[in-house]
């Protein structure tokens, strides 16, 4: 995908500059000029635009309301393909983060406590993410993680994918044996069950409650 230049206006933004790319497109940093504000500009891939079905999908994705979740300000078609405009948030992907090598066990069970929260609250009003992996997890520079890239699966996007990719994503932060057998009904009670098995207890009620102070944003 070619990479757009600076000053390039794309439906009342104007690019800044790359803040990253991969395989379902490029994130820039744009100014909207009604608002002067300044966002997180991604930019699909053209191969999705030629997806009928994704588009569809695509134009009907809600994003749900959490202090977890990159809030979208605007999302549509232009003339480089499909856009979403989101809030900007300063920091790397947890994909970069892992790649430094493994983090402080601390620092990632707070993160992952913060994304299961944002998950089960998509969960609950019957949105499912679809494309959940390291890269669509953000960490921002005071160490908040944030929930973002809802709705760019290939297809069709259902809960019980979701609940098998951050049982996944756990496995990749904590290690493989952390995610004990068995039927999670939320992401919250994985993330609990890792931490416990993690610390050797078997409290897990007592990590739960832990883990949900650890899930209150910070202002």
């Amino acid at each position: 995908m070619d990479v757009l230049e600076r000053r390039t206006v794309i439906e009342g933004f104007e690019i800044q500059g790359v803040l990253r790319s991969g395989p379902r497109g490029v994130v820039y940093e744009a100014i909207q000029g009604s608002l002067l504000r300044t966002v997180a500009l991604r930019i699909l891939s053209p191969e999705l635009g030629q997806d009928t079905e994704f588009v569809e999908r695509f134009r009907r994705q809600e994003w749900p309301e959490h202090p977890h979740i990159v809030p979208v300000y605007e999302a549509g078609t232009c003339a480089h393909g499909l856009f979403v405009a989101m809030q900007l948030i300063r920091g790397e992907t947890l994909a970069e983060v892992l790649a430094r090598g493994a983090p402080a066990q601390p620092a990632v069970l707070t993160a992952l406590t913060q994304i299961a929260g944002a998950l089960d609250a998509a969960h609950e009003v019957g949105l499912a993410h679809g494309w959940l992996r390291p890269e669509a997890v953000l960490i921002d520079e005071g160490g908040r993680a944030w929930l973002s890239d809802f709705g760019l699966s290939p297809g069709a996007a259902t809960v019980s994918a979701d609940r098998a990719a951050f049982a996944k994503l756990v496995r990749t932060c904590l290690g493989k044996r952390v995610v004990p057998r068995g039927k999670w009904e939320t992401a919250s009670e994985l993330v609990a069950a890792a931490a416990a098995r993690l610390h050797g207890s078997a409290d897990r009620d007592a990590w739960r409650r832990r883990v949900r102070r650890w899930v209150a944003p910070r202002r």
